[in-house]
């Protein structure tokens, strides 16, 4: 089988300076809010190296990056023969490849144009081989792409764009089984905290339910009193002073406690 070649030697690519987001704003932002609703970058930051790694192996070629595309910026959670942990939008191919939602092939950028110009392409990075597919959430959006490149010009393996396809479909399943599981976990967490509640909330009755029985426990032996004539005096007394009945019993209770200790 075929490996991926030492990449380390290679020159590392730069942050290429540029203008900033290009494109539609409005496809950005929309794409942006998917990538927010999916919870793309909620990852460890080595999340998707192996699926990187994976492409660059089977292509046979030194890079190999996961990327999400931004309003500004592309990032990549997955990469592999890279330092850089994203790029501006202006030095990304792989934005192309979002905004049309199509493979992009390049046998050399630099007889392409205007990749020609692209800063990885002219600048001291030198890319020249490209090969990049969109990463396409079950709703339909593009958020990235999964690619694979290389510094020297070399043939584009059509016939296997499908394997990289494929691959990236992998990434994207790989995005929904972390949401639900981000999911599963944060419902446990308000089932738990609604449990909680409900406790503390009966607890709290039994509580208020035990210092009335007190109160008309005290009633029915002070004044040899039925138990409901004892219920009868202690709302009476809450509605004549405008006093929740509990407050009503725990004051009498007390008052007991009180001048049995005295």
């Amino acid at each position: 089988m075929t490996t991926a070649p030492d990449a380390r030697s290679a020159p590392r690519p730069r942050a290429a300076a540029g203008p900033g987001p290009v494109g539609d704003p409005a496809a950005a932002r929309i794409r942006a809010e998917a990538i927010r609703r999916w919870e793309v970058l909620e990852v460890p930051p080595d999340g998707y190296h192996d699926i990187a790694a994976l492409a660059a192996y089977l292509f046979a070629v030194p890079y190999s990056v996961v990327s999400v595309i931004g309003e500004d910026s592309i990032r990549f959670p997955g990469r592999y023969g890279l330092d850089l942990t994203g790029i501006p939008m202006a030095g990304g191919l792989c934005h192309t490849v979002v905004t049309t939602g199509k493979p992009r092939t390049l046998m050399d950028a630099t007889l392409e144009s205007p990749d020609c110009l692209n800063p990885l392409v002219a600048g001291e990075f030198g890319l020249r081989y490209y090969l990049g597919v969109p990463l396409r959430t079950a709703d339909g959006h593009d958020i990235g792409t999964l690619a694979v490149f290389d510094t020297e010009p070399r043939p584009v393996p059509e016939d296997r764009l499908d394997v990289l396809i494929r691959l990236a479909g992998l990434v994207v399943r790989e995005f929904e089984i972390r949401l639900a599981a981000r999911a599963a976990v944060a419902r446990e967490v308000d089932e738990r905290l609604a449990a909680e509640g409900r406790f503390s909330d009966l607890s709290a009755a039994l509580g208020t339910h035990g210092t009335i029985g007190q109160a008309m426990g005290i009633l029915m032996a002070q004044r040899r009193l039925g138990s409901e004539a004892a219920f009868g005096l202690l709302r009476s007394a809450s509605q004549k002073n405008n006093v929740k009945l509990a407050d009503v019993a725990a004051r009498l209770v007390a008052d007991v406690e009180r001048r049995t200790r005295g």
